[in-house]
């Protein structure tokens, strides 16, 4: 491939790296819908890449136009999201491990709440997502079981949409209780902000908490500190859905909220049929992680979050 010629004939040192093809599965379930020609250049240049990372999963051309598209089409903050995201996810089996929708840690938690993809989109054409409890039994609630749901609906999302323009996201906390709140752990909270805002590769408009609780300072006490700048200057706290509008027209959120939408446990019902029918794609994805054995220089992980040594936020990129 003549775009490697940049990486110095792929050598490291004295060790001269061969590039191989791989096969590699798609990321979107049905294939791309469209691939944006002037994405193209930039895409030959991360297949290079590629080629020389041999510790990474063999990736699809959909899987660098997504990450690309995240990224805002720099090459850099790709590289570095496509080398997190793996690793990450490959170190986190808690949250990544054992994907299966009818599993009883997911399949509960799926029972207890709703993640649901609006079919309208704001006036600028962001998607918006809309996560609730349903059932307010915090003996039900396990932290570790709905971030691994949450992320596992967040994936079926992307695959069904491709190369969104964005993202607005709704959490409403009517019914949530300090007995949630002490489920939470602070080692699952930072991987889980790590991976939101250094690996998910989506493009995050807005974030709204509706129905924000007496106890909204305990639970900013408790992510706040693994927040970065620019994820705290789209998080907006309100009190009813109403306050919403100032944001994005109402008109889009299901009938439950004044909204011109089907309502919550439809389209429930039928994003959760989805999400059952992405049962062998999560096994695929899931096996994709990177292989520390093949990775070129020192491991670059961290010893308590990820069962390596080092520092993740000093992983090398090339």
């Amino acid at each position: 491939m003549a775009c490697c010629m940049q990486f110095k004939n792929c050598i490291r040192g004295q060790q001269v790296i061969t590039p191989v093809l791989k096969m590699a599965m798609s990321f979107f379930k049905d294939g791309m819908f469209q691939k944006p020609k002037e994405y193209e250049e930039d895409i030959k240049l991360l297949r290079c890449w590629t080629q020389t990372q041999p510790h990474l999963p063999s990736l699809s051309d959909e899987h660098l136009y997504l990450f690309l598209h995240s990224c805002e089409r720099s090459l850099a903050r790709t590289k570095a999201t496509i080398e997190q995201y793996y690793t990450l996810r490959t170190h986190t089996p808690d949250l990544f491990g054992n994907r299966d929708p009818s599993g009883p840690d997911v399949k509960s938690q799926f029972g207890i709440s709703q993640m649901m993809a609006m079919t309208r989109t704001t006036p600028e054409g962001y998607r918006v997502l809309l996560y609730r409890l349903t059932d307010y039994d915090s003996g039900k609630y396990s932290f570790i079981g709905m971030t691994k749901a949450f992320f596992m609906f967040n994936d079926v999302r992307l695959a069904e949409d491709g190369l969104e323009p964005g993202y607005v996201i709704v959490f409403d906390l009517k019914g949530a209780t300090l007995g949630h709140l002490a489920k939470v752990t602070l080692t699952a909270v930072r991987k889980c902000m790590i991976y939101v805002q250094d690996c998910h590769p989506a493009r995050l408009k807005g974030i709204h908490v509706i129905n924000t609780v007496a106890f909204i300072d305990k639970i900013l006490a408790i992510v706040k500190p693994f927040m970065k700048d620019s994820l705290m200057s789209i998080l907006h706290f309100h009190g009813p859905v109403e306050e919403l509008e100032k944001y994005f027209p109402l008109e889009i959120l299901p009938e439950d909220y004044g909204g011109k939408s089907e309502s919550c446990e439809t389209i429930h019902a039928k994003q959760q049929a989805l999400v059952q029918k992405y049962t062998n794609w999560f096994q695929q994805e899931e096996a994709m992680k990177v292989d520390e054995s093949k990775r070129i220089g020192k491991r670059n992980l961290e010893v308590d979050s990820y069962g390596a040594e080092g520092s993740f936020r000093k992983l090398a990129i090339d």
